[in-house]
């Protein structure tokens, strides 16, 4: 298989979920695509993380959410990017279902957090205040508070007071830190385009430009980047990669994979080739 010298840069997105649909949206569809455009040049793949979008309800419910957002944010560092409005968030219960045994091993500094703070809380703690070395890759959005307010439909505020308060004492803690803290965007749009500006900056900074490549060079690295792009973090293709393994062992020449658009087909395909070529190192694959 051809190799690349690409660089893929992996962005953790920590939100709450309801109020923030909007932005998300607009950083999916213009932000990270532009910045993919434009980086490409320089030899960086850029991928965005939010998994807010891929944990389903059943993972929820069987307590796997925290762990596999923590576990994203390690394969993401150093870059986290927080939004942060009037929204305090999801508070995991102080239970096992949540908070497994196996988990509090690998991350003791949980235990005096179980119960009493959300999800994101946890997201950021884990991701950017507890480890200074994400300087200069982490940053935080903090929305002007009027934007919330002003919309007719409940979840865009804390719940109670407790929440309020928890929120308030956070933002203290990020705006404490030293990260960098934007404050006061009005909405979603001026909050995507100050993401896009900052880590733009990021890249310029760390990759310069490169010289040109040969056709056959650009080709050669948009296929590896492309793969590479898709792979890692893989939920519920299990299943469908063992019966690829198992059509290739018994010698099948031809194997169609079809879905409506957005259905996983090129990230099944790639970690299925991740996959084939742990186990078959020897095999050439094109």
């Amino acid at each position: 298989m051809a190799t690349s010298g690409s660089t893929v840069i992996r962005v953790f997105l920590s939100s709450t979920f309801v109020d923030f649909q909007e932005e998300r949206s607009l950083l999916v569809k213009q932000v990270f695509p532009s910045l993919r455009r434009r980086a490409r040049s320089r030899g960086v793949e850029i991928v965005d993380v939010d998994l807010r979008w891929g944990v389903t309800a059943d993972q929820t419910e069987r307590g796997e959410t925290l762990p596999l957002c923590l576990a994203e944010i390690d394969r993401c560092r150093p870059y986290f990017i927080s939004l942060l409005g009037e929204r305090y968030g999801w508070v995991p219960p102080a239970d096992p279902t949540y908070y497994k045994p196996a988990l509090l091993e690998r991350q003791p500094w949980l235990k005096e957090r179980m119960g009493g703070a959300s999800l994101t809380e946890l997201e950021i703690l884990h991701g950017v205040l507890r480890n200074p070395e994400m300087a200069g890759h982490a940053f935080f959005y903090l929305r002007d508070p009027a934007y919330a307010q002003a919309q007719p439909e409940p979840g865009w505020v804390a719940n109670n007071l407790q929440e309020r308060q928890r929120l308030t004492a956070l933002k203290e803690e990020v705006r404490r830190s030293g990260f960098p803290v934007c404050e006061g965007l009005a909405t979603p749009q001026a909050i995507a385009e100050r993401i896009e500006a900052d880590l733009w900056a990021v890249i310029e900074r760390e990759h310069p430009e490169q010289e040109p490549q040969d056709p056959l060079q650009r080709e050669e690295q948009r296929h590896s980047d492309y793969r590479r792009a898709r792979t890692g973090l893989y939920l519920g293709g299990e299943t469908a990669i063992a019966e690829l393994e198992g059509w290739i062992e018994a010698g099948e020449q031809r194997i169609l994979i079809t879905g409506e658009s957005g259905a996983g087909k090129s990230a099944l395909i790639a970690n299925w080739l991740e996959t084939h070529q742990r186990s078959h190192p020897q095999d050439l694959v094109y």
